[in-house]
């Protein structure tokens, strides 16, 4: 059985610990009854298990726990997720912008979900000039703030053009927004 974003969430909401309804819905941000939707179906497939102790007042409390069939799950959720990490890096690195967008809108939780089961984290994305596919906006390869439609951009053509230093690592699918640009060291400050 295929499971979505929601249905891992809560699985993995629950080997991190929380056992109660209260707690898991806490930690997932998902409504009730989506959430009681989700629980029927991880209780039927075996992931977890439900059993009972007493409350405070003595009344009954449910409490759930992740199967072994659920912890083999979460495991092997894990492991798809960092082959997909593995993926996106190498389509970075190539300069795939396109083929990483068209990924990201087939997939719009898979980075989400990612930081969720710390595959990676978000120092990582910055880094690798990623955070894109987090927030799905443009933004600039040094300062990393949000391009907009009609912020200035500049392009590895425009750098070349007035001859400064190219950025370390940025691709043709990169821009930098005004500021950085006339930070840029290179031949055509010497002119003037």
């Amino acid at each position: 059985m295929k499971y979505d974003h929601n249905d891992m969430t809560v699985l993995g909401v629950i080997k991190g610990g929380a056992k109660t309804f209260g707690s898991i819905k806490a930690r997932s941000g998902l409504k009730t009854e989506q959430l009681e939707q989700i629980l029927s179906i991880l209780d039927k497939s075996e992931l977890i298990q439900t059993g009972e102790a007493k409350g405070l007042f003595g009344q009954p409390k449910p409490l759930m726990t992740v199967t072994e069939k659920g912890t083999q799950q979460v495991e092997e959720y894990i492991s798809e997720l960092n082959k997909k990490w593995r993926e996106l890096v190498g389509l970075a690195v190539q300069g795939e912008r396109e083929k990483l967008d068209e990924i990201i809108k087939e997939n719009p939780f898979l980075v989400n979900m990612m930081l969720f089961y710390q595959v990676i984290d978000l120092h990582t994305l910055s880094r690798l000039n990623l955070r894109f596919l987090l927030e799905g906006k443009r933004l600039c390869y040094k300062c990393k703030r949000e391009l907009g439609r009609f912020s200035q951009k500049f392009s590895v053509k425009d750098v070349r053009k007035f001859e400064f230093k190219l950025p370390r690592g940025m691709t043709t699918h990169d821009d930098l927004c005004a500021d950085c640009f006339d930070n840029l060291k290179g031949t055509w400050e010497s002119r003037y």
